[in-house]
Formats: structure tokens, sequence, C-alpha cells
């Protein structure tokens, strides 16, 4: 359980290692080290765990944590209140057209979007642009609110115009990874 974990953390936090893959051989090399160093200390720390008194009770702990880490991953918005969610993706789309209203450069766009969306819709807004808050809606609100099992899903609109939008979290936050415009 404990090299799943390590291999699951590095596989989705690996942006935060990203200047160690060098080149795909390297990636590769690093990857096949960190799997066999987890693999060791699972089995070393299970060697201590055994030879301790409190192994059970250290062994329902572990279990439990991985657990509840796994299901944290899996169904993350199930653990925010409908009114956090809901104030986190309207906050985060004024924030895109926003971005939108602003004149930037390729790269300069992408750095920015990267903060509100996730990279692969950061790279999409950075190629194609972002669209500007429609005309004549002031204030939006949401009318439409939807979980699924790690994202959920927003129809934000106002002045008879609505969009809607999907988020996943990424990293610590939540952020945009896809929207369709709807009428």
């Amino acid at each position: 359980m404990g090299a799943g974990t390590v291999f699951y953390l590095f596989m989705k936090y690996s942006y935060l290692v990203g200047f160690l893959f060098l080149n795909s051989i390297t990636g590769s090399l690093v990857f096949i080290g960190a799997i066999i160093g987890a693999i060791w200390a699972a089995i070393k720390l299970d060697g201590i765990i055994s030879k301790s008194r409190y192994e059970f009770p250290l062994q329902s702990a572990a279990i439990l944590l991985m657990s509840l880490f796994f299901a944290y991953q899996m169904f993350a918005s199930h653990f925010y209140s409908e009114k956090y969610l809901k104030e986190a993706g309207l906050e985060k789309v004024e924030q895109m057209f926003e971005l939108g209203e602003l004149n930037l450069d390729e790269n300069e766009l992408r750095a920015r979007a990267e903060k509100i969306a996730v990279k692969e819709s950061a790279y999409m807004m950075s190629l194609y642009g972002i669209n500007s808050r429609p005309a004549g809606v002031e204030e939006l609100e949401v009318l439409e609110f939807k979980r699924r099992y790690h994202a959920f899903d927003l129809v934000v609109g106002g002045e008879g115009k609505s969009e809607s939008y999907t988020f996943t979290r990424d990293g610590l936050d939540f952020k945009i990874s896809g929207n369709s415009v709807m009428e």
C-alpha cells in the first residue's frame, strides 16, 4: 500500500519535480528509482512496525490514513460544502473573464491561465484566446450545481446567457478543466 501511495503521489504531482525530467530516459530512470525506493522503504517500515508492540494499531492507522487519502482523491468534491464550491467556481470564472479582457501575449496568457485552469485548458486558452465577459452581463450567478466523483459542474450565467464549466482538483485548488457555451 505504501508503494502504491508513493507511486500515485509521484504520478499526480510530477509537475513539482518536472525539472528532473530532462528527457524520457532520465524520467524513466527517476520513476523506476522512486518505485524501488518506495518498495524498499515500505519493507523497512513494515519490519520496524512488526517488531513494535503496537503493530496492530500502527498498521490499522496506516491503512485508515491511506484509505482516507484515496477516498479524498477520488471524491474530492464531496469533502467540501456546496457553498464553498459554488463560490470558488464563480471566482475562477470571474478571473477567467478578467483575463480575457487583458491584451496578453501567448506566454503571459498561459502563465496566468494556469492559475485558474488545469494545464491542458490553460494551453488551449493561450492558443485560442479567452472570450471576454458576454455583452450585457454584469453579475454572474450560479444557475446549476452538480457534483461528480472528483469534479463538479457549474452552470453560470446572467441576463439570459449561460455557460457550463467543469472544475477538477489540481494541486491544492479546484480549477477549470472544461467549459461549453449554452444559449
